[in-house]
Parts: C-alpha cells; sequence; structure tokens
C-alpha cells in the first residue's frame, strides 16, 4: 500500500512540475518579481490582473498569453510576440509596441493612450477602434 500511495505522490508532483514549466507559471512568477523579462518565452502565460508598470518584455515570446486588466503602464513590448494574446481592458498608457506582432490578439477595451505603435503588425486584431486587418498580408 505504500508503495501505491509514493507512486501516486511521485505522479502528481511529476505532473504538477511539468504543468507549472509547460504553461509559464514559474516564468510568469519570476517576471512579476521583477518586470525584467526581456527575450522570455511566456506562451500561455496567466498573467491576468498582473501589476506589469514599467516591465521590460522587448522581444518576449507572450502567444495566447492571458493579460487581460493587468497594468502595462509604461512597459517596453517593443517587438514582442503577442500572437492571439488576451489584452482585454489592459492599461498600456505609454506603453512601447514598436514592432510588435499582435495578429490575432484582443485589444477590446484596452487603454492604448500615447502607445508607441510604428510597425505593429495587426491583422484580425480586436482594438479598441474596431477589428484591424491592416497587417494581413
Amino acid at each position: 500500500m505504500k508503495k501505491y500511495i509514493f507512486a501516486v505522490f511521485v505522479v502528481i508532483l511529476s505532473v504538477t512540475c511539468f504543468a507549472s514549466y509547460s504553461f509559464g507559471i514559474d516564468k510568469g512568477k519570476k517576471l512579476l518579481a521583477n518586470s525584467h523579462c526581456p527575450r522570455c518565452d511566456l506562451r500561455s502565460a496567466d498573467l491576468r490582473e498582473a501589476d506589469l508598470r514599467e516591465a521590460d518584455l522587448r522581444g518576449a515570446f507572450l502567444i495566447e498569453a492571458f493579460l487581460g486588466e493587468a497594468d502595462l503602464r509604461g512597459a517596453d513590448l517593443s517587438r514582442a510576440i503577442l500572437r492571439g494574446a488576451i489584452l482585454r481592458g489592459a492599461d498600456l498608457r505609454g506603453a512601447d509596441l514598436r514592432g510588435a506582432e499582435l495578429r490575432g490578439a484582443d485589444l477590446s477595451g484596452a487603454d492604448l493612450s500615447d502607445v508607441r505603435l510604428k510597425g505593429v503588425i495587426f491583422c484580425k486584431t480586436k482594438t479598441p477602434w474596431g477589428l484591424d486587418n491592416s497587417g494581413c498580408k
């Protein structure tokens, strides 16, 4: 019986560790701890309502990340890949998105005041001004 309980414990621990690594949980915690994560792989990370003011996310992979209601004021997201990311209601005032890819991202309800958007790739992107397909090729 003890061997069975131990085996179940090992399986649960392994699955938990794998899930944490695979879904960006540990990376998300690291980012929240120091707000410096250029070129980080944060695919599918759950950063809803996170305080990421002034965060350095240059070139980060935020593919299908959850950033709804996140505070990204003044964050550097230049050249970040935000394909399919959810940024509904995020505060992006003063953020740098130059050269970022936002294909299929959802920015509905996001505050984009004073955001630098030069070279941003929009395609099937939900924006506060409606669906933007300007970057589709």
